[in-house]
């Protein structure tokens, strides 16, 4: 279980987090939407330990995480973040990039662990081929594979769906939802795009200006009647889907 406590992010008397509290059980997937500028990428780079709140705790299977200490290297043990450009090493192979994480156990797990992770994200077919030769979602599932090679308690990810076409944002949308209940990892994700939380999260929280407005299952973002913001967005990120459903008689 992950879970955060009042966390709060000051930049030059502009808050941009502002005592935000959540929490997500193992193979929960939370996904986090807002307009670009509300602090739903801060908030996730607080979460991974590259930036440091201003007040707030963070609990990971109930101990508390230490946010404040003046650590050489960022991230978190135990929590792993999925960056939008995926970072991965352009000259080697997809298998290599994945294998790299696990140098410190042996041959015959590394082996193991990075045919078991091929398989479950899909890549096991282009297992050979480097970075610059497949696409943008193969790419996403190959950074999923390396985020969560060491069994982390947390996963993740910003705007994982942002730069891909429609097939791979299916695929990865598919994908996305088995890996985190197989994994049993809990999972945060940002997004501007609510459509895309829709369709994987089991929670959902709407941000603006640094504050989170609710956080509730999508069925009951989607029939928000009070807030006036949510139920805007709500229908902003649909429209396309009625114009289409109404242009085509569906």
């Amino acid at each position: 279980m992950l879970k955060l406590e009042n966390i709060t992010k000051t930049y030059q008397d502009k808050t941009v987090v502002d005592n935000l509290s959540i929490e997500v059980q193992a193979g929960e997937i939370l996904a986090i939407v807002g307009e670009s500028g509300s602090g739903k990428t801060t908030f996730l780079n607080i979460i991974s330990g590259n930036i440091t709140p201003d007040t707030g705790k963070l609990y990971l299977n109930n101990q508390l995480i230490d946010l404040y200490f003046n650590r050489l290297i960022k991230d978190l043990p135990n929590i792993k973040l999925v960056p939008q450009d995926y970072r991965l090493k352009p000259d080697y192979k997809i298998w290599e990039n994945i294998d790299l994480v696990l140098t410190a156990y042996t041959q015959e797990y590394r082996q193991k662990r990075v045919k078991e992770l091929m398989e479950l994200c899909g890549i096991y077919e282009i297992r050979d081929k480097k970075p610059r030769e497949v696409s943008g979602g193969e790419k996403q599932r190959a950074a999923i594979a390396r985020a969560i090679a060491e069994e982390p308690l947390a996963l993740l990810m910003d705007e994982p769906f942002s730069n891909l076409d429609s097939i791979n944002r299916t695929h990865l949308r598919t994908k996305m939802v088995e890996i985190v209940r197989k994994e049993k990892i809990a999972c945060v994700l940002v997004t501007h795009d609510l459509l895309d939380a829709f369709l994987v999260a089991d929670k959902i929280g709407i941000m603006q200006k640094g504050k989170l407005l609710k956080i509730d299952t999508p069925q009951n973002i989607f029939a928000e009647k009070e807030n006036e913001y949510i139920k805007f967005f709500v229908e902003s990120a649909t429209e396309t889907v009625r114009n289409f459903t109404s242009r085509y008689k569906l």
